[in-house]
């Protein structure tokens, strides 16, 4: 058994291990690729190192804004460049003795076409013509028509008018497509106003107002054919006529002009200037000016470049000590001050959950290539919120400054936002600690804005930063206020199912008295229900007084005896005329009664109730035997084995936290104090003082945290609550009366 313990106490530490090692881990791979020295640098911040001197020569960047514009003032600056039509120039392609020999072989195939329709009726051995000559002929035109285009075109060549008005129209609109040159290309796709094209060598360049392209010239025909031919066939085949002896002067040269493009974006500088070794980069207490953030970062990106594989190992070492430290210190502190916490990996996991999904906010902003200050949309408020509601208020503030300085070092040593991002915390976390509902949670936009607004403006104005650069530092902290609220709500209801916690607000919708459990438990065991009420009001004053859980004692009051809904009438509080014990053998009566906390558990769990809360069913009751029946076998069968008094003992276990040892204590105090006849302060205090002395002494305590101080004061949390219950009424007339 003690190997076993043993064997479950490395498995436990090996897990809490795992989970701070792979906490540290992922949180040092998001850390960016190359960081030296702090390059979130702030026009008008004040340098407050040492001075810094330059230990090698440098040149000094330009900001990318600033490149990026000279680029493309360059890239304006470059015409496309274009090739003459060699064939056109030459004069071997002139359109006009081109289109007359389509038309001379058009009247040859329109010939050939007449004299096979007259040979039709001969027999094919008399025939001169043949249909493979007649496609054929068509071929050479190059132009391809559809048989209802071709059919027209034979109606139109057999008029020797409509023929000459065809033809002059395809030449009418065809000298109005060269009256400007044309390029091969659509000028939508150019992002110049000029082309340029070489004449021996040297440059010469149209306004592109000057030239049409060809998809230009294609819907200027088809609407001149459109509107000329009234036949939509002639129309087309016109238009493809026109089509075909349509040479663009200009050919697009692809190729030249990347080239072009290529050597002037090579040509703009990367630099503006150089820092020679020994010199002074900037002084201390000096403002960053543009120039000198400029130099700042080109110094870092310089120095990353340099850095050799045993300068990355170390900054990748210090890195991961640094975490690892930061880590190291939440462990310290749950170890020493949070202990039940630190026992449980499954908080643990919660913990580290959080600081992980903070860090990756932080992670993502540094990805975000935008003009705008997104670090302040890092919702650290939201892990403050779900720490001060799933843990406390103290562990809160604790684990959020490390989240803040964690995210600071993610950013790459931007430490600027440390100070608003734990102010905001701060704020939120006291608008929750006493959080009474779920809707509570929006309350806290107001706090998270104000943190943000005030120490954003303090200081912006202590840096005497530009007013635009406050205000959107602002507007994107009023957008963190209204999104943390809603995050926090639903990721608290994850955390809350995904890690069945119970939390404060999982208490308080418990407590409502229409649960199917408690509707079921006053229904058929008023006597106690009203017993486990009383007991909410002495269990939670009793709390308060010694810093315990009010919320947790007061539900686990009410859910504490749920198991007597199934035999209520076995319970003297629920018993109205006969008592059934009278029937049972004392041992049988001390089963019934015990069996009370077995059912219990059975139905929590059955309703899914908090592992807290199923633990006040056994907790209340402790190891104490069953006096009364126990007491009763002794005098009925006179002394019995002492071996057979697990018969009369509840199960246990003993009370292990404050909540349940209160619960237990309250149990019994207010059972005992309703049977007082004429129950006066003094008589109350010693029947409270009795059976906390009874339970002290039987070691029903010893595995809580009570202290005796605890007990002293739950004594007289007990005396002052049970004084004002069973407070004596002013008798009237009418009762003296009465009682006479």
């Amino acid at each position: 058994m003690l190997r076993n313990l043993r064997n479950k106490s490395f498995s436990n530490k090996f897990i809490k291990f795992l989970i701070a090692a792979a906490t540290v881990i992922l949180i040092v791979f998001m850390f960016p690729t190359y960081e030296t020295i702090e390059t979130d640098y702030s026009v008008g911040m004040v340098w407050s190192k040492e001075d810094l001197i330059a230990p090698f020569s440098f040149p000094i960047y330009k900001s990318e804004t600033v490149y990026q514009k000279e680029l493309e003032e360059a890239r304006r600056k470059v015409y496309p460049v274009f090739d003459r039509n060699i064939i056109k120039e030459d004069g071997k392609l002139n359109w006009l003795d081109s289109l007359n020999a389509f038309f001379l072989t058009l009247m040859k195939v329109y010939e050939y076409n007449q004299q096979m329709s007259r040979e039709a009726s001969l027999p094919e051995e008399k025939r001169t013509t043949s249909s493979i000559t007649f496609d054929k002929m068509k071929s050479e035109l190059q132009v391809s028509f559809t048989e209802a285009e071709w059919n027209s075109l034979i109606s139109v060549l057999s008029s020797g008018t409509e023929a000459d008005a065809f033809r002059k129209k395809i030449m009418q609109i065809l000298n109005q497509s060269y009256e400007k040159k044309i390029i091969n290309i659509s000028k939508t796709t150019l992002n110049s106003s000029k082309i340029s094209y070489f004449i021996n060598k040297t440059e010469e360049t149209l306004d592109t107002s000057e030239v049409r392209d060809i998809n230009e010239l294609h819907s200027l025909i088809d609407n001149q054919t459109g509107s000329f031919f009234k036949s939509p066939d002639i129309s087309a085949a016109a238009s493809k006529i026109c089509k075909r002896y349509l040479y663009p002067d200009f050919i697009y040269n692809e190729e030249e002009t990347a080239r072009i493009l290529a050597s002037v974006t090579e040509s703009v500088p990367r630099t503006f200037g150089i820092v020679r070794e020994n010199e002074r980069i900037i002084s201390k207490h000096e403002p960053i000016n543009e120039v000198t953030r400029l130099k700042l970062q080109s110094y870092n990106k310089i120095r990353s470049e340099q850095m050799g594989s045993r300068d990355y190992y170390l900054q990748k070492f210090g890195r991961l000590l640094f975490v690892s430290v930061m880590v190291f210190l939440i462990g310290i502190f749950l170890y020493k001050m949070r202990r039940e916490i630190f026992e449980s990996n499954k908080k643990i996991l919660i913990i580290s959950s959080i600081i992980l999904l903070q860090c990756l906010f932080a992670y993502f902003t540094m990805k975000l290539k935008v003009n705008y200050p997104v670090e302040y949309l890092i919702f650290v408020p939201v892990a403050a919120m779900l720490l001060t509601i799933i843990f406390d208020s103290r562990l809160a503030v604790y684990v959020t400054f490390i989240i803040c300085i964690l995210i600071s070092a993610v950013r790459g040593g931007d430490y600027d936002i440390l100070i608003p991002n734990f102010t905001a915390s701060l704020l939120v976390i006291y608008s929750v600690r006493d959080i009474k509902n779920r809707s509570q949670i929006f309350r806290s936009i107001i706090y998270v804005f104000a943190g943000y607004m005030i120490t954003i403006i303090a200081m912006g104005f202590e840096r005497y930063d530009d007013i635009s650069v406050i205000r959107s530092q602002l507007y994107i902290a009023t957008a963190n206020s209204i999104l943390s609220p809603i995050l926090a709500y639903g990721l608290l209801i994850f955390y809350e199912r995904a890690f069945r916690i119970a939390t404060d607000l999982v208490f308080l919708e418990l407590s409502d008295f229409n649960h199917p459990l408690l509707r079921e438990l006053s229904s058929k065991a008023p006597g106690t229900f009203h017993h486990s009420i009383i007991m909410g009001t002495l269990s939670e004053q009793a709390a308060k007084e010694i810093g315990a859980n009010q919320i947790l004692a007061r539900v686990g009051c009410y859910y504490h005896d749920i198991g007597k809904i199934y035999n209520p009438s076995y319970f003297v509080e629920n018993q109205m005329d006969t008592n059934k014990h009278q029937e049972l053998s004392p041992s049988l009566s001390a089963k019934m009664i015990i069996a009370h906390v077995k059912n219990g558990i059975k139905l929590a769990e059955k309703y899914r109730l908090p592992k807290e809360i199923i633990d006040f069913i056994p907790m209340h009751h402790g190891t104490n035997l069953v006096s009364y029946f126990y007491d009763k076998a002794r005098t009925d069968e006179g002394e019995i084995d002492t071996t057979h008094e697990y018969i009369y003992r509840y199960p246990g276990p003993k009370p292990q936290t404050k909540e349940t040892g209160i619960v237990m204590l309250a149990d019994a105090v207010e059972a005992a104090t309703r049977t007082i006849e004429d129950p006066t302060p003094a008589k109350l205090e010693t029947q409270i003082t009795e059976i906390i002395k009874a339970r002290f002494l039987d070691g029903e305590l010893d595995e809580c945290d009570l202290t005796l101080k605890d007990l002293i004061k739950i004594k007289q949390s007990f005396l002052r609550t049970l004084v004002g219950i069973h407070h004596h009424r002013i008798k009237y007339p009418d009762d003296e009366t009465d009682e006479k």
